[in-house]
């Protein structure tokens, strides 16, 4: 792991680092790199996928291209029929 030094922490970060530690009952450092782990975890690894991508696929831009402007009449159409 490595190892850093900060400087120039502004008073009132420093205070609110110091209150977070000592309500978290836990170190001033352990609480600094839980916070930045909760800020940079995000950008560290790629966020799961919430679809079903892996099952069915995913389409090229061209693809979905070819799909919208195939569709596209039907949609802007009413079909009185199906107002019944």
């Amino acid at each position: 792991m490595k190892t850093m030094t900060i400087r120039n922490i502004p008073d009132d970060v420093a205070a609110s680092l110091a209150n977070r530690a000592k309500a978290d009952r836990r170190s001033i450092n352990a609480t600094v790199v839980g916070v930045l782990t909760e800020a940079f975890a995000p950008f560290s690894k790629p966020a799961p996928k919430a679809d079903f991508s892996e099952f069915c696929g995913v389409w090229s831009k061209e693809e979905a291209d070819f799909f919208d402007n195939a569709i596209e009449e039907s949609f802007e159409q009413i079909d009185p029929e199906d107002w019944k």
